[in-house]
């Protein structure tokens, strides 16, 4: 049986994104339970485009469903409104396919796949003694957008 080995630096993964403002590309999502099976991660799959030293570096999020306060920045970041129920009193994410128990077997086909946003991204505490990214902000591509957005969604 082959033996396959990889040093613990190899591990770690690349080099963080420096802070700053990138264009990013939305390519599908990959969901799955949170760890409490509460609730689902969207874990879209965001990659950089356009940058010179960072061309196709993941930028990671988890977008969870609880954390519905930050769809309507996740559309907006990538030009979509959200569409409204039929009696307009819930907003609706839609493009997701598969079994409700089963977001691992999900698969997205809506309206964002494809489409291109700016983020800007931070290096923050991971809460075990280092840093990671994460997204500070979406910036809105809506026209004449009226909506108020946030500016700080890192904890």
């Amino acid at each position: 049986m082959p033996r396959l080995t990889v040093s613990k630096d190899d591990l770690k993964g690349g080099p963080l994104l420096p802070e700053g403002l990138y264009t990013v590309r939305l390519d599908g999502f990959k969901p799955s339970w949170s760890k409490n099976r509460g609730s689902v991660n969207l874990n879209p799959q965001m990659k950089v485009i356009n940058h010179a030293e960072h061309n196709d570096r993941q930028a990671f999020t988890n977008l969870n469903s609880k954390a519905r306060w930050i769809w309507p920045d996740f559309h907006h970041c990538f030009g979509v409104l959200m569409p409204s129920s039929e009696n307009g009193a819930n907003v609706d994410f839609i493009g997701f396919d598969g079994p409700d128990d089963e977001p691992d077997k999900w698969t997205y086909n809506g309206p964002l796949l494809g489409q291109v946003g700016q983020v800007y991204i931070i290096q923050a505490d991971n809460t075990q003694g280092g840093v990671k990214n994460e997204i500070k902000y979406y910036v809105c591509r809506v026209p004449n957008c009226q909506e108020k957005h946030s500016s700080n969604l890192a904890k």
